[in-house]
């Protein structure tokens, strides 16, 4: 591998994270869409059945959004790069290393290693970036006035 090809493969792994963070925004957005939508727990009589509903609202989008998340790097190890024999294998493998378990039976080529472990540090931050947005749900469907 030439230096050049090398930077690609880099170059390549910076514009995935750039995808994975759009598939985020896109999340958050239609996210933040269904909050406006549902009533509020404050001024509901069933304030309990909304709070359930926009967590699990919550959790179902942002779990959505990861699963895209990890479609897209499963599609360059597959399709683009055809490191695994079939794409349920990349699947499982960009699913292992997007929530950094790993997947110790797999492992991409070594030209291509240096990007999945970057697949692993975005991951981190998209569950990151995801939780401070479940926490913003949780207290905005909080009951309780402060």
């Amino acid at each position: 591998m030439t230096l050049s090809e090398g930077s690609f493969r880099i170059a390549r792994g910076i514009v995935m994270i750039g995808g994975t963070g759009i598939i985020q925004v896109f999340a958050q957005l239609l996210l933040s869409r269904i909050m406006l939508a549902l009533p509020r727990p404050h001024g509901s009589s069933q304030p309990t059945f909304y709070m359930i509903a926009h967590s699990v609202s919550a959790v179902l989008v942002l779990m959505g959004g990861h699963l895209l998340q990890v479609v897209w790097w499963a599609m360059l190890y597959h399709f683009d790069w055809g490191e695994f024999a079939n794409f349920e294998t990349a699947l499982y493998f960009s699913l292992s290393s997007f929530t950094t378990v790993g997947a110790n039976e797999l492992a991409l080529s070594p030209d291509h290693r240096m990007v999945g472990a970057l697949e692993s540090a975005v991951g981190m931050l998209m569950f990151g970036w995801s939780t401070a947005l479940l926490v913003r749900v949780i207290q905005r469907s909080d009951v309780v006035d402060k």
